[in-house]
């Protein structure tokens, strides 16, 4: 719901500023689908590599990487609203955006953990397998990477998606 969202709500603001045309809907939604499928790539390399076999479906790490978007969302609102359709930039939506990303972050680094670092006891570990202290080290660090480095950059790339000022498929100043 909210990469639907997040995509109606970047074509309503370029309707408000009378920059619409259709093509933004679909550079929108390639855009948000790029990020998804690169999380989603991101997340099945760090399990592939850290050898980490969880019982979390395909559906629950799209689920997770779909958070992102409520931030995106409130950022782009917010900022909409305070820069007058300038992008992200003026200390309100650099505020919102350090907010909305920070939040995202401590939930995923709080969710996930459940699925990338399961305790030797817990039922998603039948097989009751300890896990190393260089293996656990080297998933905390893929975990804290994840959640901060790879959140901001996709985040950002999401916010700084500028619908509103240009038209696309035009050069600005252009005939």
């Amino acid at each position: 719901m909210a990469f639907v969202t997040y995509i109606l709500m970047s074509s309503l603001i370029a309707g408000l500023h009378g920059n619409f045309e259709p093509q933004i809907l679909g550079l929108t939604f390639s855009n948000a689908f790029v990020i998804i499928c690169l999380e989603l790539v991101v997340l099945w390399l760090g399990r592939y590599f850290l050898n980490i076999s969880s019982e979390s479906q395909i559906y629950d790490l799209v689920a997770y990487s779909g958070y992102k978007f409520v931030g995106v969302i409130t950022t782009v609102g917010i900022s909409a609203v305070f820069n007058a359709g300038k992008g992200t930039g003026g200390w309100v939506g650099w505020g919102v955006f350090g907010y909305t990303f920070n939040a995202n972050a401590f939930f995923l680094l709080r969710s996930l953990k459940y699925v990338l670092l399961p305790s030797d006891n817990t039922p998603g570990n039948p097989s009751m397998q300890t896990i190393a202290r260089g293996q656990r080290s080297r998933r905390t660090q893929f975990l804290f990477v994840y959640s901060y480095v790879v959140q901001f950059a996709f985040m950002w790339w999401l916010t700084a998606l500028d619908v509103s000022g240009a038209t696309v498929g035009k050069v600005k100043g252009g005939k």
